[in-house]
């Protein structure tokens, strides 16, 4: 039985990069190529892109073209791990672009979670995180003044974790968060770099202290061709 055309198309890229004949980061023919290539429609060579996207084996950058990816990454949702140490266990190269760095009135929302008086402000920060130059993460997060006035933009720059337990000396305990997926509104789409119809993996999390304290809540915006999320479980 003859395989549908956009699976032979699959095969063929996927073969390239087995046999190294294309490489991580470099890019593929285009969907009016590839249409040319194998005589079919731009719809069937699209199925074939999206599939090879949602397995982790391509990347598309907006504007740009469709790229060979690194293997996705893969972030466990039972622990509470850094980006920053997650991009070097996968051997990435770490770059935060602060976009918004302010001090601001928080929501009721904001203030229950973080378990804030009336009168307490937050430093709310958005910022965009890269491995390899690859925009992966977009991040909204609120954090209480009180305990870090002198947090920096710099500071930003650079890993929150390792600010907070490092320069600030306090102890992260846990975090509880929720997860979905949705289709990213079009500031997200324009700081990943991708499709307003691209998935998106959505977490929004507040973390504590080891002494209880909510210290941040996040809003957390993945890109799906980039990442995967697993849970490791015990049987009871």
């Amino acid at each position: 039985m003859q395989l549908p055309i956009y699976q032979i198309i699959e095969n063929d890229i996927k073969e390239q990069i087995k046999n190294h004949k294309i490489k991580s980061g470099d890019p593929i023919p285009s969907e009016n190529q590839l249409k040319d290539m194998y005589n079919v429609s731009r719809m069937t060579v699209r199925q074939a892109l999206n599939n090879l996207v949602n397995d982790g084996y391509l990347y598309k950058h907006k504007g740009k073209g469709t790229f060979v990816s690194k293997r996705k990454i893969e972030k466990n949702i039972h622990g509470v791990r850094s980006f920053t140490e997650e991009m070097k266990a996968m051997g990435r190269v770490v770059k935060n672009e602060v976009i918004k760095f302010d001090e601001i009135e928080p929501t009721n929302e904001i203030r229950e979670k973080l378990f804030l008086n009336e009168n307490e402000k937050v430093i709310h920060i958005e910022r965009v995180r890269y491995g390899d130059d690859i925009p992966v993460l977009h991040e909204e997060l609120y954090i209480p003044h009180d305990i870090f006035k002198d947090l920096t933009i710099e500071d930003m720059s650079e890993s929150f974790y390792q600010y907070v337990e490092g320069t600030k000396g306090y102890k992260i305990s846990h975090c509880v968060q929720s997860i979905e997926a949705r289709t990213p509104d079009k500031n997200i789409s324009n700081a990943l770099k991708i499709s307003k119809n691209d998935p998106v993996l959505n977490i929004v999390r507040h973390t504590f202290l080891g002494n209880g304290r909510p210290f941040e809540y996040v809003i957390s915006t993945y890109r799906s061709d980039q990442y995967r999320f697993v849970q490791y479980a015990v049987k009871d």
